[in-house]
């Protein structure tokens, strides 16, 4: 089974290639924010997801349509 927690040692590299400056004092409940935040989405299966399509896309700005008309 798969580690589900961040870690305090994984936060902190997370934070040092971000650049943000926090505090020491301040690690411990930006370590319960941000791995709260985290537990849904690493417990999420992607496998299980549904794939959606692509958004369709227009160039309001195209004289023409891909099959020649106005």
């Amino acid at each position: 089974m798969e580690r589900l927690d961040l870690t305090l040692e994984e936060l902190r590299d997370r934070i040092r290639v971000a650049g943000v400056p926090i505090p020491d004092e301040r690690l411990a409940l930006v370590h319960a924010l941000v791995r709260n935040a985290l537990r849904p989405i690493r417990a999420l299966d992607t496998r299980e997801a549904l794939t959606l399509e692509p958004a369709p896309t227009f160039d309001a700005a195209a004289e023409r349509d891909r099959h020649g008309q106005r």
